[in-house]
């Protein structure tokens, strides 16, 4: 990364989707297309069935993200919009083109689209054309990376640094003996009350009271049929 001249982008879908699951023409349609991009491109990609590959394209099995992004030369990261990533993208200023696939991603992408940093692209076959469309933006706009550096700011900005702040609450928890006046109230309840057997206790109950009033009165009502006189026939 230190010697990457037109600086590099950062390639990961996390670890639940992986990239080597794709199929193999996506994968040579991304393979083509990172070849045709100035910049260093660092894919986090699992298998090792990649082959011919372009000279400014790493293959990596597993990638320090956290020392990819921190990196000056990072210019893009492009994710599957995971929580953990997309708070990492924040913490160190990268901009983001967002691949949701699935569960919290996609809302996330959205709303890293909605703060101003970051570009949506859908995960399909054309995923290849609209990432370089997506990656040229970003390069020529400059607002994606402004925003993001801007919003980093504001998520470190804080009243005391945060090794100071460590120290304090450890201090104050000494102080009070333990702090139980933040403790959360739910570590007072019986183990009955936090398993809500009580609760389903009375359920149970309503339930049984409900089926004995029904079968109670369905026998007192055959009952009453049986007795009941019967008309006489002429």
């Amino acid at each position: 990364m230190d010697s990457a001249e037109h600086g590099v982008i950062y390639f990961s879908l996390g670890t639940v989707f992986q990239s080597k699951d794709m199929p193999k023409l996506l994968k040579k349609n991304l393979i083509n297309m990172f070849g045709e991009l100035k910049q260093t491109v660092i894919w986090k990609y699992e298998g090792q069935d990649l082959k011919n590959l372009p000279k400014n394209l790493v293959i990596l099995n597993w990638a320090p993200q956290s020392s990819i992004l921190n990196h000056s030369n990072c210019l893009i990261f492009i994710t599957h919009s995971g929580l953990l990533s997309t708070i990492e993208a924040m913490h160190f200023g990268v901009p983001v083109i967002g691949v949701p696939v699935s569960f919290d991603q996609i809302l996330n992408a959205k709303n890293s689209v909605a703060n101003g940093y970051s570009i949506s692209v859908e995960m399909t076959y054309n995923l290849a054309q609209e990432l370089k469309h997506a990656i040229l933006e970003m390069l020529i706009d400059k607002r994606y990376a402004l925003r993001i550096k801007e919003l980093s700011q504001i998520y470190h900005d804080r009243p005391v640094p945060l090794n100071r702040e460590v120290v304090y609450w450890v201090e104050h928890v000494v102080r009070t003996r333990g702090a139980v006046h933040l403790r959360s109230p739910a570590l007072e309840l019986f183990w009955y009350q936090k398993m809500y057997v009580d609760f389903l206790a009375l359920a149970v109950a309503i339930l049984l009271a409900f089926i004995f009033t029904v079968r109670r009165v369905i026998a007192l009502a055959c009952r009453k049929k049986k007795t009941s006189p019967k008309k006489k026939t002429r």
